[in-house]
């Protein structure tokens, strides 16, 4: 095949000079590529004695995102007893995942995924031997589809979407290599009617494209059921909590003088401030923008009434701490775009964030509906705080109507499970 040569011998190894070419000054490039080394020699060794019979589902994801998508339906599966196989493409979702494998005894495999060279997927399908492989987003890998399409194993897509302004649809060079893979694929499950209408452009002639709605809803209240939160003084319980989440620099230079203001004029306010980069400058440079609040460290573990800025200074703890916040910012919507709003909104706290939240569906519906906000710049965030800090009612009502959205739209994990375990039994 054509395609499958351009892609092998041009495509790929551009890909992979790039991304080392990127790694010298991208730690995170660095942390991944070296992730990938010998990632295929590991899988084999770790799969040498399996039993060829057992079959396992293989989950394919790209990054942390998309694990958090997969792992619902994974979960479902392993708790039927399934075996489940997982690969991820970028450290921080290996991370991610790495954190979490110990409690699950049929996870038989997490690893990175090797370079997408024919060879290297036919060992990876050897040594795996997948029952199906689920895809989940958009991360497809042409030879690792083409190869498991020859071999006659199923191949789904779930929690997919596409962008109206994306190659795949305006490239008529992309359209028709994504078209080669999309038809490989046995289901394309999408999270809205729209995306459907999208791949049906995309790929008009594939037969099995289904809405079935977004597995992250499942994920966000399955691990709002399981959260455990932090230790926090009693005390924390009769403040006024404003969590800031995920926040970046151009995210401060928006909020922070509202959020000094407001400190001074409401004496029961307690902020807690997770960047989205813990790095000591932007650590110190919190400290210092709220100096006179008695700023403390999340991990100085000695909190007391007087400190009234609890700075995150570490990774994996912003989801539990929502539990404790009457007030959510969600940072990125000055920059790249906002990062979760789903979490917050599944505590009933409602969700403040800036103006590019185009790249989250969620937070495009519930602004829309008036379920969380969107602000332009520090004036309307001064103007909005305030409104929430003095209209308990107001705020109240906004964090259950966030929740309510959030729980109308669980149900696409139970679908993909049934779905995937009708094709494999």
């Amino acid at each position: 095949m054509l395609k499958q040569v351009i892609y092998s011998y041009i495509i790929l190894p551009s890909l992979i000079g790039a991304a080392k070419l990127v790694s010298i000054k991208n730690k995170k490039v660095r942390d991944t590529l070296a992730g990938h080394k010998q990632a295929l020699e590991r899988i084999e060794i770790a799969l040498g004695n399996q039993e060829k019979s057992e079959s396992p589902v293989w989950f394919h994801v790209a990054s942390a995102g998309e694990y958090l998508q997969a792992l619902p339906v994974m979960e479902r599966l392993m708790n039927d007893g399934f075996k489940c196989a997982l690969t991820i493409t970028s450290v921080s979702g290996y991370r991610w995942a790495n954190k979490r494998k110990d409690q699950y005894k049929n996870l038989i495999l997490l690893d990175y995924f090797p370079a997408d060279t024919e060879q290297n997927v036919n060992k990876l399908l050897d040594a795996i031997n997948p029952s199906i492989i689920v895809y989940v987003k958009f991360d497809l890998w042409p030879n690792l589809i083409w190869e498991t399409k020859k071999r006659d194993i199923p191949q789904y897509l779930i929690s997919a979407t596409l962008h109206s302004k994306s190659k795949r649809l305006t490239s008529g060079i992309a359209r028709a290599f994504y078209n080669s893979m999309y038809l490989c694929l046995d289901k394309i499950l999408t999270v809205t009617d729209n995306d459907k209408q999208l791949f049906l452009r995309s790929s008009p002639d594939h037969k099995h494209i289904q809405t079935i709605g977004d597995t992250r809803f499942d994920s966000v209240l399955d691990r709002k059921k399981n959260l455990s939160p932090p230790n926090l003084p009693d005390f924390v319980k009769d403040r006024t909590v404003i969590i800031l989440g995920s926040i970046w620099p151009a995210d401060e230079h928006h909020i922070f003088t509202p959020l000094v203001k407001a400190l001074n004029n409401f004496k029961d306010i307690l902020i807690v401030a997770a960047p989205h980069e813990t790095d000591e400058g932007h650590l110190k440079a919190i400290e210092k923008t709220f100096s006179a609040f008695n700023p403390i460290r999340f991990t100085q573990q000695e909190f007391s009434e007087e400190n009234r800025v609890l700075i995150v200074d570490t990774v994996g703890q912003l989801s539990s701490l929502y539990a404790y916040a009457n007030i959510a910012y969600v940072g990125g919507a000055f920059s790249t775009g906002v990062h979760n709003t789903m979490e917050p909104a599944a505590m009933g706290v409602p969700a403040i964030f800036g103006p590019f939240f185009q790249n989250s569906p969620e937070a495009i519906n519930m602004v829309q509906a008036k379920k969380c906000f969107s602000i332009k710049n520090e004036s309307e965030f001064d103007a909005l705080l305030d409104k929430l800090l003095t209209d308990v009612t107001y705020r109240q009502n906004a964090g259950e109507s966030a929740s309510e959205y959030i729980h109308a739209q669980a149900g696409a994990s139970d679908i993909c499970f049934n779905t995937i375990k009708e094709c494999i039994s």
